[in-house]
């Protein structure tokens, strides 16, 4: 892989928007080189603000630009599948935003496609590189606080009453990977499976 690593985004979501897209762009070996999104006018603000060169009208276009290494997935759950094993069959490699699937046997799928193509897949578990929390976890793992046994984790945020009556948001929506579990609650699950770097005996949930 190039020195400066050329990106690619499949789709203009908010997350790709307020977060990534210009974590990328400040970072010293990388570069967001396309963006794709079945919208395009709509992503022009977003690609003169980051100085996105291009902008495709959709995913597979972007795939086939021989200038891309890698590519970052922030679409609705249900899609992380379908375009991550695209991304790897065009030879890219992944970053895929959590969840990186809608259950384990996707997880697989996604996973031996990497290997047998030899590209790297991570899901976007950012809390991991944080500086706090690789001391969080040196200190754990050097036994300073003993041997841990428990670990208590709370993910939350405000969902206004009138999306959720709805329930027209994809978080609400089953088949398209909604729920609390895979919104938010995996990060939940993450950490304290990385603290612990175990698996649990007892799990309760509220």
């Amino acid at each position: 892989m190039a020195d400066q690593i050329k990106w690619g985004i499949l789709g203009n979501a908010m997350i790709a928007r307020k977060c990534v897209i210009g974590a990328i762009q400040k970072s010293c070996n990388g570069r967001v080189h396309a963006l794709a999104t079945r919208s395009p006018g709509s992503a022009t603000e977003v690609a003169n603000e980051n100085g996105i060169g291009k902008i495709y009208g959709s995913y597979d276009a972007l795939l086939a630009d021989s200038e891309i290494d890698a590519v970052y997935v922030p679409l609705p759950n249900h899609m992380h599948l379908p375009w991550t094993l695209k991304a790897l069959s065009a030879g890219k490699h992944v970053l895929c935003e959590k969840p990186l699937a809608c259950n384990a046997e996707e997880a697989r799928q996604m996973a031996s496609k990497a290997n047998a193509s030899g590209l790297h897949l991570m899901e976007a578990y950012m809390y991991r590189f944080h500086p706090r929390s690789r001391r969080i976890k040196q200190t754990v793992d050097q036994g300073a606080i003993g041997k841990p046994c428990l670990v208590r984790s709370a993910f939350c945020y405000h969902m206004d009453e009138s999306i959720l009556s709805s329930g027209d948001n994809a978080r609400l929506k089953t088949e398209m990977g909604g729920g609390a579990l895979l919104d938010v609650g995996c990060y939940s699950v993450s950490v304290a499976r990385w603290l612990l770097a175990t698996e649990p005996t007892a799990v309760q949930a509220q």
